[in-house]
């Protein structure tokens, strides 16, 4: 299980740099360009991680992995869309509703147990998470940067439970992962030449956006996949909580943001709950271990 937190602390690692590096693709290519370059980027990263492995990757077809896929498109598509009109501190503090819709999916969807002292925790991160990220120009968002915000977090949320199913069936993490991007890059491509005024490229967009796909779309998605065969999904999503305490420490030199005596109050309140989260659930297992 402390395999499982490596792997899930790793991805958060790559989940919370990410953002900034796309943004930075995103001034001077579209958002549907970048998620096609992010598809690809991901599906040449797998196939070379494969052979690397001397695991070849495998393309899944089922119908339970299709809808997968759709729902990861869908994600890719609001996330590079949201990115493309909203700062990444903007991003940090509305992508916390993924945090909300993970743990209520895992209740509802997988039948995880949760105690009423995670629950409470749950609600503390939640809580430390807005009182750290809590925007002051909230006037200037945009409604539809908004709406793509939230949608695309309930989308790589319902994505995550499904692969969490795919993987206690026994599917390798790296297939997954391939067989999503190859739906993903069929789709966007599919859309891109239907709607031709999306193709913007630049070198150093392409660059920016590239980097930025090995970083989250490959290594952070991999990580956090190894890390849900080890832990609750529940718990895996809770501690990446604290991801935008690293998006706003990183992006701070190029998008600074003022930090007001409730935003620091809000940092120490989340990596307080989530290293409680994290210790109730490691006894809880211990605990559990011991009874069988």
């Amino acid at each position: 299980m402390l395999k499982g937190y490596m792997y899930n602390i790793a991805s958060i690692l790559m989940m919370g740099i990410g953002p900034l590096i796309a943004k930075f693709g995103l001034q001077t290519i579209s958002a549907s360009t970048a998620a096609f370059i992010n598809a690809c980027t991901i599906i040449i990263a797998c196939y070379i991680w494969g052979l690397l492995l001397k695991r070849p990757v495998r393309f899944y077809v089922s119908k339970d992995m299709t809808i997968l896929s759709c729902c990861n498109v869908m994600g890719v598509l609001l996330m590079y869309v949201s990115l493309s009109l909203l700062s990444p501190v903007q991003i940090g503090f509305l992508g916390r509703f993924y945090t909300v819709f993970a743990v209520l999916l895992s209740f509802f969807m997988l039948k995880e147990k949760i105690s009423k002292m995670e629950w409470m925790l749950v609600l503390v991160a939640v809580g430390g998470t807005f009182m750290f990220i809590a925007p002051k120009d909230s006037g200037s968002l945009s409604i539809i940067g908004i709406i793509c915000a939230i949608m695309y977090t309930f989308f790589f949320a319902l994505c995550n439970v499904l692969v969490k199913q795919r993987m206690e069936k026994g599917v390798h993490s790296n297939s997954i992962l391939f067989t999503n991007s190859i739906w993903t890059g069929a789709l966007l491509g599919i859309y891109m030449l239907i709607s031709p005024s999306g193709w913007q490229i630049t070198p150093s967009g392409v660059a920016f956006t590239t980097i930025a796909s090995l970083m989250t779309g490959f290594l952070g998605t991999l990580f956090l996949y190894e890390a849900l065969k080890r832990i609750r999904f529940s718990i895996a999503n809770i501690m990446r909580a604290s991801s935008p305490v690293l998006l706003a420490v990183v992006s701070f030199p190029f998008f600074p943001v003022e930090l007001t005596p409730l935003n620091i109050i809000g940092a120490g309140i989340l990596l307080a709950s989530i290293m409680l989260i994290g210790i109730v659930d490691f006894k809880g297992r211990r605990v559990d271990k011991g009874i069988q």
